[in-house]
């Protein structure tokens, strides 16, 4: 994870020469956190890939503050790659065996959507990090997970990235379009769909799962609020 970062401007590409002095101060800029430019489209990664998750998060927070590309970045996008290894190559044997309950929940939910709930976390050895079941319910149906690696001495956190939702006559329905993030750290199963309670900036919310990810690094994994309980409902 954090393996490079995907940064879109708003430019007018019929200033080829402006913009072309704008990616050339970004690649200079980035280059004082150890990132340099890929060489594809806009793609940018770490130098130095052990230390990747503190390069990353830093830059994102710097090119937020950059008073030269106000109004022309559009967003940045941390990438995580989710091919890092094959199936065969993972180390479950640190794992604890789930419960018949908690795999029973996520089987459900890949046999219903024919999705896994999430995808699996490696570290650098190929240690089974987090996504176990994953693990399971990808060896039992022969299908091809997403894999992320993580490394052994970073933090890992689980977020659900969802939306606001609201019970009116009886049904939970969703307030807005507008998605936020979550870290989750229940030992309550959790899959899309499912009815949560959030710590926000604005008190306690309900929110739907919209879809289950991971962040690494000590800075990404202190970005968000936690999840405070499971309503143990699902939309």
């Amino acid at each position: 994870m954090n393996e490079g970062l995907t940064i879109f401007l708003n430019i007018d590409r019929e200033k080829a020469d402006e913009n072309e002095e704008l990616i050339r101060r970004i690649d200079e800029f980035l280059e004082n956190f150890g990132i340099k430019y890929s060489g594809v489209e806009n793609i940018y990664c770490p130098v130095d890939r052990t230390g990747r998750d503190d390069a990353i998060s830093a830059a994102c927070r710097a090119l937020s503050g950059v008073v030269w590309l106000k109004g022309k970045l559009a967003y940045v996008s941390v990438m995580n790659m989710t091919n890092v290894c094959s199936m065969e190559e993972i180390r479950p044997d640190d794992m604890e065996k789930p419960s018949e309950s908690k795999l029973e929940y996520y089987e459900k939910f890949y046999q219903e959507s024919n999705s896994l709930a999430h995808g699996i976390v490696v570290d650098e050895n190929r240690q089974l990090r987090d996504g176990y079941i994953s693990y399971i319910i990808a060896q039992k149906y022969g299908i091809n997970p997403s894999i992320y690696e993580a490394f052994a001495k970073q933090p890992l956190k689980k977020v659900i990235k969802g939306r606001h939702v609201v019970r009116m006559e009886g049904e939970w329905k969703v307030k807005s379009n507008k998605f936020y993030c979550w870290n989750y750290t229940l030992k309550n199963p959790v899959v899309p769909g499912d009815i949560l309670k959030a710590d926000t900036k604005n008190g306690k919310a309900f929110v739907c799962v919209d879809r289950i990810e991971y962040v690494t690094g000590k800075e990404f994994c202190e970005e968000y609020r936690d999840i405070i309980k499971h309503m143990g409902k699902r939309i």
